[in-house]
């Protein structure tokens, strides 16, 4: 039984090799003390990459790409203190996380045939549009992380006498025992539409989200005020345009 069912798969089987471009709307999720009176603002970024598609039936596959994939957000944070002496002191401090990876998402695919045509002479029936959903995750390596600091300090006196210092925009320093983590890793889902071409290629538009579960500042690099070290996690929508073409061939009683 079970050797039929791999010469089944085996028969079915369909590998694409393509390549595909899109944004990310990055952003941090971040958790801990004293992190409720800062915003993190999402950060735009690119991500593109090669893909590999292996279809095991007409309704079934795996997918694993290979991105480069830019990271991040902008996270701002307001404090407010009495100078004692009636006046207000209000620090507005800024963060700019720029982080890229080399990430490899892994996913199991399902089609869903919205369109066909039936083709002359071998009674194959071929999909013209189809959509399809996937699931799986994700393990990224940093090939870059930085962040940049920069502060507004503005203090208001009893006698309404307004006092602004600027802290200009510095990077963080790292250094072996204080490094943003290198590695990283999540789960992602998403869905899309592919569109035939020609007899080998498609053409593919994909949303996804990543929900990152490894906390790239798990060894302190970044502090908040009070010497508090948040759990930092990335995630990020993400929109591709992507090209693929069929390099097995395909069979007369294959329906793709």
């Amino acid at each position: 039984m079970i050797a039929l069912l791999v010469a089944s798969f085996a028969s079915n089987a369909q590998l694409y090799l393509g390549g595909k471009v899109g944004l990310n709307l990055a952003n941090v999720s971040a958790s801990g003390a004293a992190v409720t009176n800062v915003a993190f603002n999402k950060k735009i970024g690119i991500n593109g990459g090669a893909t590999l598609k292996y279809n095991f039936t007409n309704t079934l596959g795996a997918q694993m790409d290979l991105l480069y994939s830019q990271m991040g957000s902008n996270s701002k944070q307001v404090t407010e203190t009495d100078d004692g002496a009636g006046g207000k002191i209000t620090m507005i401090e800024e963060t700019l996380y720029d982080l890229s990876y080399l990430q490899i998402p892994l996913f199991v695919n399902f089609e869903i045939p919205i369109r066909t045509e039936n083709l002359i002479p071998y009674r194959i029936s071929e999909s013209v549009v189809s959509a399809h959903l996937y699931g799986g995750g994700y393990f990224g390596y940093a090939l870059g992380h930085t962040a940049t600091y920069s502060a507004k300090t503005t203090t208001v006196d009893v006698d309404n006498n307004t006092t602004i210092v600027l802290t200009p925009k510095a990077a963080i320093k790292e250094d072996s025992k204080h490094a943003f983590n290198a590695m990283d890793f999540g789960l992602a889902i998403g869905a899309g539409f592919s569109f035939k071409l020609s007899d080998k290629g498609r053409f593919t538009i994909d949303g996804r989200y990543l929900m990152g579960m490894g906390d790239f500042n798990s060894n302190g690099t970044y502090y908040l005020v009070g010497k508090v070290k948040p759990s930092m996690k990335n995630k990020a929508p993400q929109i591709q345009l992507g090209y693929i073409h069929r390099i097995s061939r395909l069979r007369r009683w294959q329906i793709q």
